[in-house]
């Protein structure tokens, strides 16, 4: 799966590179009145705002652009599909409950040996001489 998951990221980077180098063409071509120079229009994939302001020059540039955007947004989409179902179908780890043993670690005090209701020294407060904590 995740040779998958490679294989997709790497058709979404292709096609938005495809994009920004057709965006760029597209404000090339475009008339310099029209200040498509922004990136407004061209972020927010507003295609038919983008081929009034650029005109009949850009309308090759203007194609290649809208399939690489709806081809970018496809494999993002499908790879966050992917990768969620992915995560699904893997086995949950054990947790603490599912199988009782014995702690065999050093650090961790047992019960009987734990002083739970004797007093212990913190820092002093003005007023107060011993704290529970």
């Amino acid at each position: 799966m995740s040779v998958l998951l490679g294989v997709i990221t790497l058709f979404a980077v292709f096609t938005l590179v495809v994009a920004v180098m057709q965006a760029v063409a597209i404000v090339r071509v475009a008339p310099a009145s029209e200040k498509l120079g922004s990136f407004l229009p061209l972020g927010w994939w507003k295609f038919r705002q983008i081929e009034a302001k650029a005109g009949p020059a850009a309308a090759q540039p203007l194609t290649i652009y809208k399939r690489a955007v709806i081809a970018f947004i496809v494999f993002l989409l499908l790879g966050l599909f992917l990768s969620s179902w992915t995560i699904n179908q893997t086995p949950a780890p054990q947790s603490a409950s599912a199988e009782p043993r014995l702690i065999n670690d050093p650090r961790v005090i047992p019960a009987e040996f734990a002083f739970n209701t004797d007093n212990r020294r913190v820092a002093t407060m003005p007023g107060a001489l011993l704290l529970e904590s």
